[in-house]
């Protein structure tokens, strides 16, 4: 208790260091602590799962010629294929996804009507033999003898019957759409993580049972089966692959197209980004690199801090030397006081954390915190806890217990280690900030080139555009209040048109394939295709090259094309390219009209061929695009107006808008999750660098309090003095700039090969974060140097 008593004491007296060290750690705790929850959530999926080496998902293969492509989803009759005529399928669970308007419950309450809703989830019985849930109502076995019935998750049964309990719901009526479904059974959401995460089911409809479409393919129709052996899987992809390409053998051969299956096993799927598409193995290495560097860099600035400490107990530990403590006990006494600190920062990291889930809240899991990882995390905290403790705690003590006594108490040789030719606490802080730097080039360089990406010219003007979604109801397909709403705003000085159909640059569009016949014989490309109205070009400010602007009449007979379209033709021209005769949807159509390439997606990939057809069927007009006045003064009058029309057309849905700009930086949300990070750590490296290098500061002082003093008596004013003592510092920050330079550029290169469109990488943009780290590093050193610069030299000079 006396030597808890004495190291508290210790720690009280030197209030600066005992604050800067427990930061340090503090921020590498709470950083590890967070990408370890992350990780841990991550590769915590499917791994519970009963039988999940004999579960698979089905997937479909394309092969056309060398090139094959994989698609997460099966032909509509391929579930019950399976489940009629392979027996080796012990299991088969389709998830075929249905939409619907709404979901009407009446009960007591009254009637409560659901738009918007989650798709419900069309299955056959065994899904509920595959997947391990608990029956709080109704039974696995029993469900399905009839159509219409449905299963609800607990959750989903709180939304709809919140004062019931599942036991009560057993037997209620939904009315989906225009159909009652009754409710058979309620079953506990998941506990664990788990790949299966619908909340609602029926079961598959009586069409998609008879369905002999083979050719379609969507990602609204999957399947799970469950398959003891690999004699087993590869007689269930043989059988599928047959029998696909026997019934699609006429427009295989048209197309030159192969159809396969494939298996991807459950306990990999969560990762299988080619399938499922979830979670990139990649970007949880970078956070582990991260959160590892964080944390040496921490472990590095506690090193530097209490060896900065050591001539300040160098006739302390001299003393307890010379009365005979052993070296182990004073290594014991290190382990201690770094145990203590490690202890303190653990408690505040807690802070530290809400912070960085908070400003990792993108990266972050949604459902993270509903899983249970107490035990994990307690285990993690006290494997950190013990080697930071015996990592930070090695050189401090090694150092006391190298030097003599006689030249301990001298304050001689104290801190004098070296790695190489180099002290190795010189060495330390060269590494800390060539990390500190990486993380600071890479912030700078991000920046400059996702303000590329949003100023470049994307190949039509949307500065002034804003876009909304419409409502649609399936059973009101002869809706027009988007047209309604389209001329409502025609009287408005503050708008000055707008248009219907797909945004130019989305993740919505079809795709499809045109043709066209010549002299060598059919040329095909695969093309996106975006539905819109006749005003779009005119919207959007597309320039044509050749032809004419779209008409209504176009929907059956023409459309514009962009020059990739007529580069993947053979199209000499845009001039050439008018009045061609193409197929498209096996019918007969002519290019009208040609615009020059635009981005219709991000600039990570090239232009693509585009394919622009009038529209005016409502499921292919799902939104309106609306430009305002280029007055920008205008445009809150203009919102406003807007709003006022959109209320009398769609009262019961509510008003939100974007402008094209936050369209455009949602879909480089990733880019800009990634650069959040970069931001963060950049921050984080420089601060804990900036730490270790006050302790570097303070020990040179120390040791050099008589020279300060006489070069002072002998006229040294106070800026030589400063510069005195910084100079040899900002030559190790300026060696870790030099060693980072290289490093970062390759890192960045790396980085940028993702984009198609990228900038030009200059000397000078790596300037920039060079003159800042410096200027950092200065201004960190000068209230040291200065404070130093500023004694009494009388005082330095008669101590002893």
């Amino acid at each position: 208790m006396k030597r808890v008593n004495l190291l508290f004491r210790k720690l009280w007296q030197n209030k600066l260091f005992t604050f800067l060290n427990i930061l340090g750690l503090a921020i590498g705790i709470s950083a590890c602590w967070v990408v370890f929850r992350i990780v841990n959530y991550e590769y915590s999926f499917d791994k519970n799962h009963p039988d999940k080496e004999e579960i698979f998902k089905v997937y479909n293969v394309s092969i056309r010629g060398e090139e094959s492509n994989s698609f997460d989803g099966v032909n509509i009759p391929v579930a019950n294929y399976v489940k009629e005529n392979i027996p080796a399928a012990k299991l088969v669970a389709p998830e075929y996804n249905y939409y619907y308007d709404k979901i009407t419950v009446s009960d007591d309450d009254g009637k409560r009507e659901f738009s918007n809703q989650p798709p419900v989830i069309g299955t056959f019985k065994d899904y509920f033999l595959m997947v391990p849930y608990t029956w709080l109502a109704g039974n696995k076995e029993s469900v399905f003898k009839q159509p219409h019935e449905i299963v609800l998750s607990e959750s989903r049964a709180r939304v709809y019957y919140p004062n019931l309990k599942p036991q009560e719901i057993l037997g209620k009526v939904l009315l989906i759409d225009t159909v009652n479904y009754t409710v058979t059974g309620v079953i506990q959401d998941l506990e664990k993580t788990s790949s299966f995460r619908h909340k609602e089911f029926v079961p598959v409809k009586e069409e998609d049972l008879k369905s002999d479409n083979w050719d379609m393919v969507t990602s609204n129709h999957k399947l799970y089966v469950k398959l003891n052996n690999k004699a087993a899987q590869q007689n269930l992809i043989d059988i599928l692959t047959k029998k696909t390409n026997e019934v699609n053998a006429e427009i295989n051969a048209k197309y030159n197209v192969k159809k396969s299956y494939g298996l991807a096993p459950l306990s990999t799927l969560h990762f299988n980004k080619m399938i499922q598409g979830s979670v990139d193995k990649s970007t949880l290495y970078g956070m582990i690199g991260i959160g590892s560097f964080l944390l040496l860099l921490a472990c590095i600035n506690y090193i530097n801090l209490t060896t900065a400490q050591v001539p300040f107990r160098a006739k302390e530990i001299g003393i307890r030397k010379t009365l005979g403590e052993q070296p182990r006990y004073v290594l014991f006494s290190f382990l201690s006081e770094t145990f203590i600190i490690s202890c303190l920062s653990l408690l505040l990291s807690w802070p530290l954390i809400k912070f960085f889930e908070k400003y990792f809240s993108s990266y972050i899991p949604e459902e993270i915190n509903k899983y249970s990882d107490t035990l994990a995390v307690v285990i993690f905290l006290a494997a950190l806890i013990i080697i930071l403790t015996l990592v930070s705690s090695f050189y401090p003590a090694y150092l006391i217990n190298k030097v003599q006594i006689s030249e301990v108490i001298k304050m001689k040789n104290a801190g004098k280690l070296k790695f190489g030719s180099i002290p190795l606490r010189k060495a330390l802080i060269i590494f800390q900030f060539i990390i500190a730097q990486v993380f600071v080039i890479s912030t700078v360089l991000m920046g400059f080139q996702i303000q590329f990406m949003l100023n470049q010219d994307l190949g039509f003007q949307h500065n002034s555009i804003v876009s909304m979604e419409l409502p649609f109801l399936k059973d009101n397909p002869d809706d027009n209040r988007p047209n309604l709403l389209k001329e409502s705003l025609q009287k408005y000085k503050e708008i000055e048109g707008s248009s219907l159909g797909h945004l130019p640059m989305s993740a919505d569009y079809y795709a499809s394939s045109v043709s066209m016949n010549t002299d060598t014989g059919e040329v095909r490309s695969q093309i996106e295709l975006k539905y819109v109205d006749k005003d779009y070009l005119e919207t959007y400010n597309f320039k044509l090259l050749a032809g004419r602007n779209l008409q209504i009449s176009d929907s059956t007979s023409g459309f514009i094309a962009n020059e990739k379209v007529l580069e993947k033709l053979g199209i000499k021209t845009p001039e050439a390219a008018i009045g061609q005769m193409v197929t498209l949807f096996e019918k007969q159509m002519y290019i009208v009209g040609v615009i020059p390439n635009f981005n219709s997606s991000t600039l990570h990939s090239q232009t693509g061929a585009v394919v622009i057809i009038p529209s005016k069927e409502r499921d292919q007009l799902k939104n309106i695009s609306i430009k305002l006045s280029h007055n920008t003064g205008e445009w809150k009058n203009g919102i406003k107006a807007i709003e006022t029309e959109w209320k009398k057309i769609y009262p019961n849905n509510e008003f939100s808008y974007k402008f094209f700009d936050d369209n455009m930086k949602e879909l480089y949300e990733s880019d800009y999750r990634f650069s959040s990070i970069i931001n963060l750590s950049s921050g984080i490296t420089i601060l804990l660098s900036c730490l270790g290098l006050i302790g570097l500061v303070t020990i040179s002082i120390s040791q050099r309090t008589k020279e300060i003093g006489i070069r002072k008596v002998l006229g040294s004013s106070v800026s030589r003095i400063i510069r005195l003592l910084s100079s040899e510092y900002l030559v190790l920050v300026f060696i870790s700039i030099v060693i980072a330079s290289p490093i970062a550029w390759w890192a960045i290169n790396k980085w940028l090969d993702n984009f198609a469109y990228k900038m030009e990488l200059n000397w000078w943009m790596f300037t920039i974060p060079a003159l800042a780290t410096l200027v950092i590093a200065f201004l960190t050193m000068f209230f040291h140097s200065y404070k130093a610069a500023r004694a009494n030299p009388v005082d330095s000079l008669r101590d002893e």
